[in-house]
């Protein structure tokens, strides 16, 4: 009988294979396939001495059935002193499997491998934490991690593998494989210890209890929206000519920096609250005092200045007896004046859904509008409610019904183009918003400083898990004005905001914005395209409030923090480097700069301390000090190079620091550099940027650019070690 050479055990669903040639094992799922691959005890710590399981002479496996678990061990024999035998056991049952190492002492044991979970690992995988306690809000961007991360989810699938049990475990992105690895320690104290993998099938749907449809990254917006809306600045003011200024002021100061967008809301047939409006003002005809040249006019316009037009709708609902309803009052399921309209739809009769809906989403495309916000749904729901017994087909729930009127939208509309769902106050309105549409708001109307609070961070903090996974968490809008804001006020709403990731609406009348309240604009949109790194809910204590964006780059991995105090009184706080921002204390001390006051605040080893004013944040760049001259911050954008640095090289051999930046034509561009020792700028390696690069503290210079276009701009800093006395 030949010699073994590879051992393999089976459960159910969970299968293991160990090579006991290469020293490897792999794991398999049934339902995805390989699963983790090339697994292996890289070392083992006992006493100060280091063993490998190469040390070893011999190696034999063995199985043996259990009821619920099927148990192989494969022991190495022959091995150096103290530890003349190891066994590792994996335990394969209907959880998971367990792996045990078995060795005597005070032993430590590292593990690494690599994980397979998910199809495109850069974009569809992340490394998350699927039941963390804490009241902080973790993001990435990139397929970024942390040290409490243990498990991949994928968002195409609802699915991810997790990995507990041990007594640490690191998950990180491989840029060269684009995979993600794993490593894990562990220690023994004369025990069996180990680590678990598991598959968890439906992690959001069971967590949120929503219909699990993965979010289309191919709609209109390939980034989170950004751009200008009628209803929170000018209200029922709104007109062609309202539009029209906003439109031409934000293609002029906002366009470059990432504004996309200019929303015409409901006010396009609606004069107030009373849902009754004029004869001949209905959802097919636009108020023709307000928009003479009507709305494929104005789409028109927007697109000229480099816009997506998007439109409000309320198609389950009409404020007038419309065209449709007089030849067909059939459909209508009740007459009951609501702030929105007066005669409700029958979203199960057949004419309402093969005739209605295509009438009025084809005539949104034909206007020339690329997104929609669809409104009335919460009311429309009620009223279905309340008047199921009338449906035309009462066997369906309400929820059916909506789904089937959303349905057949999307029929006529396609795939890609995004509909946004408003608005959530409910749990309910989630699971339609899930089914069929791309992104939802998820409170109420926000104006006042409370209603920020309780529709956008009690809200944000509930949901954000959903975020980006299976729509965008919509906040509703960013309103600046000093009617509702200290400047202190509406630095955090943006903060809050952008670095969440979430659709930034300005809901602001922009010619009359104060410059300072611009400048904000300038420095948060666009927001970057981040994802959730905790799958859970979780609830504030309205004190403070903790933004944690990991960024991860080809170039370099690091965070972003929001610091927000919710109080309305001074506050001091403090930051902590592994409790807080879960980064590894033995790859610090991490360099941290205040961005919106421009200080830099130090090389911290473990925590620093944060004042805050009433209802003030601030936000810090926190990286992993080099060896070498490196970016502290950069001006564009409050992630500090996330958004605007595209690529960022080193070179050792030059000793040259050199990148492509995002900038805008006009706007001073300022590249904040660590130059550590023994390091110092090499001024005749870098004559021509004499005037522009400057030493502004120890170890801190800055260089500076004034972009003649907008676009990308190459840039380098040359440096020379400085030989010790």
């Amino acid at each position: 009988m030949e010699d073994q050479v590879t051992a393999y055990a089976n459960f159910k669903q969970y299968s293991i294979r160990y090579d006991l040639e290469r020293n490897t094992f792999s794991y398999w799922y049934t339902p995805r396939g390989l699963v983790l691959e090339d697994a292996k005890v890289a070392k083992v710590v006992i006493a100060g001495k280091v063993i490998t399981l190469n040390d070893y002479s011999t190696a034999a496996s063995s199985m043996f059935q259990q009821d619920d678990a099927t148990v192989l061990s494969v022991t190495y024999e022959n091995g150096p002193a103290p530890i003349k035998e190891f066994d590792i056991r994996f335990l394969v049952s209907d959880t998971g499997i367990t792996c045990f190492f078995v060795c005597p002492g005070d032993s430590d044991v590292y593990v690494d491998g690599q994980l397979c979970w998910g199809g495109d690992m850069e974009h569809e995988t992340f490394a998350v934490n699927l039941n963390r306690p804490g009241q902080d809000l973790r993001c990435a961007h990139g397929p970024a991690s942390s040290v409490i991360d243990n498990a991949l989810f994928d968002r195409r699938t609802d699915s991810a593998i997790e990995i507990d049990g041990c007594t640490t475990t690191r998950i990180t992105y491989d840029w060269d494989k684009s995979a993600y690895r794993f490593t894990l320690h562990t220690m023994g104290d004369y025990s069996t210890t180990g680590f678990r993998a598991r598959v968890y099938e439906r992690v959001i749907e069971d967590k949120f209890n929503v219909i699990y449809k993965p979010i289309n990254p191919h709609t209109t917006f390939q980034d989170p929206p950004v751009g200008w809306m009628t209803w929170y600045s000018v209200q029922f003011d709104a007109s062609e000519d309202t539009v029209l200024e906003n439109a031409r002021w934000q293609a002029k100061n906002l366009k470059d920096y990432g504004a996309n967008t200019i929303w015409v809301d409901w006010e396009w047939y609606h004069g107030d609250f009373t849902g009754q409006q004029k004869p001949d003002t209905d959802s097919f005809h636009p108020d023709t005092s307000k928009y003479p040249k009507g709305l494929k006019y104005l789409a028109s316009q927007i697109k000229k200045l480099g816009f997506v037009p998007a439109i409000w709708v309320g198609a389950t609902n009409d404020p007038t007896e419309n065209e449709f309803i007089q030849a067909h009052p059939e459909t209508v399921l009740v007459h009951k004046p609501q702030w929105c309209g007066q005669y409700f739809m029958d979203l199960t009769h057949p004419l309402y859904l093969e005739q209605f809906i295509p009438q009025f989403f084809k005539q949104i495309m034909d206007w020339g509008y690329e997104a929609l916000k669809w409104d009335c749904l919460p009311t429309t729901i009620q009223l279905c409610d309340m008047y199921h017994d009338r449906f035309y087909n009462p066997n369906l729930s309400t929820e059916q019904a909506m789904l089937g009127a959303v349905s057949a939208a999307r029929n006529v509309v396609g795939p890609n183009f995004y509909m946004l769902y408003c608005c959530g106050l409910s749990d309910r309105d989630f699971n339609i918003a899930a089914a069929g549409f791309d992104g939802a708001r998820i409170g109420g109307d926000i104006f006042k400083w409370e209603d920020f609070i309780s529709y956008c961070i009690a809200k944000v903090m509930k949901l954000y898990a959903l975020h980006n996974v299976v729509f965008l968490n919509d906040p509703d809008n960013v309103v600046l004005r000093p009617k509702f804001n200290t400047y202190d006020q509406a630095l955090s709403r943006l903060n809050f905001v952008s670095l969440l990731g979430l659709p930034i609406t300005l809901g602001d009348n922009l010619p009359e914005l104060p410059e300072d309240r611009v400048e904000l604009l300038r420095r948060g949109i666009p927001s970057l395209t981040t994802h959730p790194m905790d799958l859970r809910k979780t609830a504030h204590d309205y004190t403070v409030v903790k933004v944690n964006l990991a960024v991860n780059k080809p170039y370099e991995q690091w965070n972003i923090v929001d610091v927000f105090n919710l109080l309305d009184k001074d506050i001091e706080t403090t930051v902590d480097i592994y409790d807080d921002l879960h980064l590894p204390l033995d790859e610090g001390p991490y360099l941290v700069y205040d961005y919106w006051n421009k200080e830099y605040i130090g090389a911290i080893a473990r925590r620093f301390t944060v004042q805050l004013r009433p209802f003030a944040s601030r936000v810090f760049a926190v990286r992993r000090k080099l060896e070498h001259p490196q970016v502290l911050s950069t001006s564009r954008h409050i992630s500090q190079g996330a958004y605007d640095i595209t690529s960022l090289t080193w070179d050792a051999a030059k000793n040259t620091l050199s990148g492509i930046s995002k900038v805008v034509a006009g706007d001073p561009y300022d590249i904040l550099l660590y130059v550590p020792d023994p390091y110092m700028v090499f001024v005749e390696g870098n004559a021509t940027l004499s005037t522009n690069l400057k030493n502004i503290g120890k170890n801190l210079w800055m260089f500076h650019l004034e972009p003649s276009a907008t676009g990308e701009e190459a840039w380098s800093v040359a440096f020379t070690p400085v030989p010790p006395h």
